[in-house]
C-alpha cells in the first residue's frame, strides 16, 4: 500500500466541504393581460378630420367625415360606408365630435308638444332624447322612436324645460320674471332663475367660466354652478 504524501499546505479533496448544487429558478413571464384598444389607432387617425366618431351598441365604429360615413366592426376593419348623417340610437356612445348638428322646427314642436320635464341633446347627434320610463327619441324628420335602452350622455347634454316663471314683486311695484335669452351671453352680477333640488329661485351669477358654458349662482346663503342652459336671465317689467 502506497502511503500517502501531502505537502504541507495541501488540502486533501477529502477536506472540502460538500457543495450545494443550487438548481436554477424557473422564472415565470406572466402574459399581458390588458387588452390592447383596437380602435385606438382609428380614432388616433380620424380625431381631427372627422365629423363625429360614434361606438355602436354592436362594438363598431362609425367615423363620419365630410361626405360619408366608415364602417369599421368590430375587429377594427373597415367594411364598407354609408351616407353622411347616418342615424345613431341613444345607448350609442359618441367618442369624439369636431361639428355639432342642430335640431329643426319640426323637432322643436314635437317636443313641445310632450311637454317633457327634460330632454337631451348630445353634441353631434340631431336626435332629441326624452329621458322618461322608455326612452323617447324625436329624430329629424319628427318622428317618435321609442327604445328600450339607457341613453349616454354628458351631465351638460341635459336640459329642464319646467321652469315656472317666478314672480317677485318690488317695493316700487314693478315685478321680476324669467325670461328665455339662452341665445344671450350672461354677464356677471345678472339675475337668473335657477332650480336646485327642486327648489325654485332667483339668484345672482358671481362667477363665469369653462368657455362661458357654467355660471357660479349665489342665493339664499347657497352657491353653486349651474349649465348656462339650465338657467334663465331675469327681467325687470
Amino acid at each position: 500500500m502506497k502511503s500517502e504524501c501531502f505537502i504541507e499546505g495541501q488540502i486533501s479533496i477529502f477536506d472540502l466541504p460538500a457543495i450545494e448544487v443550487i438548481k436554477p429558478k424557473k422564472i415565470i413571464i406572466k402574459e399581458e393581460t390588458k387588452e390592447v384598444d383596437k380602435f385606438y389607432a382609428i380614432t388616433r387617425l380620424y380625431s381631427q378630420s372627422c365629423s363625429r366618431i360614434v361606438k355602436t351598441l354592436s362594438g363598431a365604429l362609425l367615423v363620419e367625415l365630410d361626405d360619408k360615413t366608415l364602417y369599421f366592426n368590430a375587429s377594427g376593419i373597415n367594411e364598407f360606408s354609408l351616407p353622411k348623417d347616418v342615424g345613431i340610437m341613444p345607448g350609442e356612445e359618441i367618442l369624439i365630435v369636431n361639428s355639432d348638428k342642430k335640431i329643426n322646427e319640426t323637432q322643436k314642436q314635437n317636443l313641445e308638444a310632450l311637454k317633457p320635464k327634460q330632454y337631451i341633446k348630445r353634441k353631434g347627434d340631431a336626435n332629441l332624447i326624452i329621458p322618461e320610463e322608455k326612452v323617447l327619441v324625436i329624430n329629424p324628420k319628427g318622428w317618435i322612436l321609442e327604445y328600450n335602452q339607457k341613453p349616454i350622455y354628458h351631465s351638460n347634454e341635459i336640459f329642464n324645460t319646467e321652469f315656472n316663471l317666478q314672480i317677485d314683486e318690488m317695493d316700487d311695484g314693478n315685478m321680476k320674471v324669467a325670461v328665455d335669452v339662452t341665445d344671450i351671453e350672461f354677464k356677471v352680477d345678472d339675475e337668473v332663475n335657477i332650480e336646485y333640488q327642486g327648489i325654485k329661485a332667483i339668484g345672482k351669477v358671481v362667477r363665469i367660466y369653462n368657455n362661458r358654458e357654467t355660471l357660479n349662482v349665489k342665493w339664499d346663503g347657497n352657491q353653486t354652478a349651474f349649465y348656462y342652459k339650465n338657467v334663465r336671465r331675469v327681467k325687470l317689467l
